[in-house]
């Protein structure tokens, strides 16, 4: 079952168009041993047996995909390999998988970097499709994590490293106009958005709290790269004095992780 499992992933890494179909098989003639077909489409009747396990371990998987496999695993792979060929791996940031000298401590950390910020990258997009198709007040950690099948902890460092573009998020100046207005009375207001990043915020979902109510409930705002963009809302203050108003803008498909974006601290005095 492991063995089928190894190549089942290893196949999945190679690039379509070289036409391998890889297999296991075992010997039991001389005590029970695995072995790799390969059969190459585009050669009549062509196949190759790689034996033993010394070039096909160790290797990494993550997530369902292979990761990392031994160094010099393509170059076997292949029927008649010459030096013009190119590995027959899709690379790894595209799903494929990069061969490592695993006996190169240099090497296999710089490696394990790369599988790291692809397998963030590729998270972040599955997620992103995931809530894209999801009402956001359904979906919360513990099923963003179970329906993705995660650690949330993992979840966490995610958001908490770079994955969401924290910086992005700081880049947004916000305000309000007026800054007075008059206690349990609505009043409009201006809320205004400049982004100072180069890249475009569509329907930017602001969400605004303190002691005030707030009309609509949903606000959206779009804000072109170095731009700003104002929308007009309405304030009803609970309390009088002067405090700041918490406001956090976000992104539909990143919602279930506005708790770790930045706050906007929006003052307001109330007579």
């Amino acid at each position: 079952e492991m063995g089928q499992r190894y190549v089942k992933l290893l196949q999945a890494s190679i690039r379509p168009e070289k036409g391998f179909t890889l297999d296991v098989r075992a010997l039991e003639h001389f005590g029970y041993r695995l072995y790799i077909h390969v059969y190459y489409a585009f050669s009549y009747y062509a196949f190759k047996r790689i034996d033993g396990l010394a070039g096909l371990l160790p290797a990494i998987a993550v997530r369902n995909r292979m990761a990392l496999v031994p160094s010099g695993l393509g170059r076997e792979l292949e029927l008649n390999w010459n030096d013009q060929l190119a590995s027959p791996f899709t690379p790894l940031e595209m799903g494929g998988a990069a061969e490592v000298d695993f006996s190169d401590p240099a090497a296999v950390s710089t490696a394990l970097a790369q599988v790291a910020q692809t397998t963030r990258a590729d998270l972040l997009q599955e997620i992103r499709a995931y809530t894209s198709r999801r009402n956001p007040a359904d979906v919360d950690l513990p099923t963003l994590a179970r329906d993705m099948d995660v650690e949330i902890g993992f979840l966490q460092h995610l958001s908490a490293a770079d994955g969401f573009e924290q910086a992005l998020y700081e880049q947004l100046i916000c305000e309000i106009a007026p800054k007075k207005i008059a206690f349990d009375r609505w009043t409009k207001v201006i809320l205004s958005v400049r982004n100072d990043s180069d890249v475009s915020l569509s329907n930017l979902q602001a969400k605004i709290s303190g002691p005030v109510e707030v009309l609509p409930t949903r606000i959206r705002i779009n804000v072109p790269a170095r731009s700003a963009a104002a929308v007009p809302i309405s304030l009803n203050p609970t309390r009088r004095g002067e405090f700041p108003l918490e406001l956090v803008l976000v992104r539909p498909d990143e919602q279930v992780f506005s708790s770790w974006l930045p706050e906007k601290y929006l003052w307001l005095e109330v007579d």
